[in-house]
């Protein structure tokens, strides 16, 4: 048995904000087609899913295998003033857990500062928002990436990623319905940051010694708080405090 197919006219009938939704069988990349697409259509909001992605990627261009059927592949495209990217990430994390716990009302769910989404210590999903500014606008575009029953991934990845499932009956249509609704709710007031305690209850990098990777800077310290700003402080072993505003954890250190 088979995942039931992507079906727009059955996300769109639990949609509670009018969005455009264009489906794919097979597509490059959600948020490649995005960067195009956005050239020539300035207004409203959109959504792109796809069966399956061919190119897929995340942050640094890695690769996010996208087998057919199994995952959820979805660009949301939104022309906005202001764009606070710590919190806009933040917040889409903490709205996907929110709306994958609709469906998985028992599965333990964890953020990883910054994109991350975790199941049992394995990245089940990840985020990826990227900004095409035009004029006095911003174009954004909102990558967002979920196994939710992939049961056979690459060598290279099984030690890292899973799946939130094995359940070949999971209706991804009410799920992604889920994503447009929990993302769009929380996206009229993200940048109040007031979600934020909601996010550092569910942050499994908070009160983690961690290593910080940005480029070719490293910080090792404490994770001790996430900033207004959706940034990530951190307590060196020097007691010297630590704003990253970007970058990504490379390393925990189990204490």
């Amino acid at each position: 048995m088979t995942n039931k197919p992507l079906n727009k006219s059955e996300i769109q009938a639990r949609l509670n904000t009018p969005i455009k939704i264009l489906k794919f069988n097979k597509i490059d990349s959600t948020n490649t087609f995005s960067k195009e697409y956005i050239v020539e259509h300035h207004n409203g909001i959109t959504a792109v899913i796809a069966e399956t992605q061919t190119n897929g990627y995340g942050r640094f261009q890695r690769e996010f295998y996208s087998p057919q059927n199994t995952g959820i592949y979805l660009s949301i495209i939104i022309h906005t003033d202001k764009v606070i990217p710590g919190l806009l990430t933040t917040m889409t994390g903490l709205a996907i857990v929110k709306a994958l716990k609709k469906s998985f009302h028992k599965a333990d769910l964890k953020l990883k500062w910054i994109n991350d989404i975790l199941l049992n210590g394995k990245k089940i999903g990840g985020i990826l928002a990227e900004n095409i500014p035009d004029d006095n606008k911003n174009n954004l575009i909102i990558g967002i990436g979920i196994n939710l029953n992939t049961i056979e991934f690459p060598n290279e990845l099984k030690k890292i990623v899973g799946s939130i499932s094995d359940d070949p009956t999971i209706d991804r249509n009410k799920i992604i319905a889920d994503i447009l609704n929990c993302f769009f709710e929380q996206f009229k007031t993200y940048q109040t940051g007031d979600f934020l305690p909601e996010y550092c209850d569910l942050c499994d990098t908070l009160n983690r010694t961690v290593r910080i990777t940005n480029g070719k800077q490293k910080i090792i310290g404490q994770a001790i708080d996430i900033a207004t700003d959706g940034s990530l402080v951190l307590l060196d072993n020097k007691k010297l405090r630590h704003v990253i505003n970007s970058g990504e954890v490379t390393k925990v250190y189990l204490e």
